[in-house]
This record gives C-alpha cells, structure tokens and sequence, in this order.
C-alpha cells in the first residue's frame, strides 16, 4: 500500500506540481499516456472516442491515496484523463483531485464531473495556480 501520483500534460508547470506532490506523499508516479495525438479541434471537442490510452501494468486497488493531477484543457478535465477513469471505475479507493489551469480561472465544477465518472467520492480536492516559483493551492471540498 501506499500512495501513487497519477498525471495527465507534458509541460513544466505539471511536472513542477507532480514533483512537489510526490515528495510531498512520499508518492509512486504514473503518466497517462495516450497512443494517439491530438490536434487542437480534438482537444477543444472533449470527445472520448478519439482517445486511445496506453496500456498501465498497475492496479489501482494496492493504493490507499491515487493524487490525481491534471491541467484544464479550455477549463475542462481533458478526454484522456476522463478515458482513463473510466476504466478504473471500481479500482480507486481514495482519490485526491489536483487540477491545474493556467488562465487561473477555478473550475470547481470540474471535481464534481470526475466524482461522478468514478462513482466515488472525493478525499480532497485542491487548484493550484502558479506564480514565479511559488504554487499556490486552494482547497475546495
């Protein structure tokens, strides 16, 4: 058992926060990855259908704390990261959500939509924002 960081985004403003938040639960770390690109039409569409994710070799249920964190595409959860948990529905113990929007903008609704997909409710939820080298996190519930 123990805790395990689940990411979704390439950029140095995700790995900033990945990194702090492994160190801070003393965390495994896993990328969703997805076997296809997108192009920006598909990003803006949210549309599932078009995302193919790579296979993962882990099972969720070893873990007591999945720290889930993503960065919002146009203020929503992105499609692979929404793919992705609908497979695990039923394989997530305690789930604490993390999401990240560069335009700064808090999207709470967002932590409600992944509660329902995974038919659980969340531990905690936080949106950071980033300023210099200082992350700032606020905490919703």
């Amino acid at each position: 058992m123990g805790n395990l960081v689940i990411f979704y985004g390439r950029n140095r403003d995700i790995s900033r926060i990945v990194s702090n938040y492994r160190k801070t639960y003393r965390a495994n770390v896993l990328e969703i990855e997805t076997e296809n690109n997108f192009n920006f039409f598909d990003k803006i569409s949210n549309d599932k259908t078009k995302v193919i994710l790579k296979r993962i070799n882990v099972n969720l249920k070893n873990y007591d704390n999945i720290i889930l964190i993503t960065n919002l595409w146009h203020n929503q959860v992105p499609s692979p990261v929404i793919r992705f948990l609908e497979q695990q529905t039923g394989n997530i113990n305690n789930i604490i959500y993390v999401l990240y929007n560069k335009n700064k903008e808090d999207k709470p609704s967002e932590f409600d939509k992944i509660d329902k997909v995974l038919n659980l409710r969340r531990e905690k939820a936080y949106f950071v924002t980033l300023k210099g080298k200082d992350i700032h996190v606020r905490v919703y519930q």
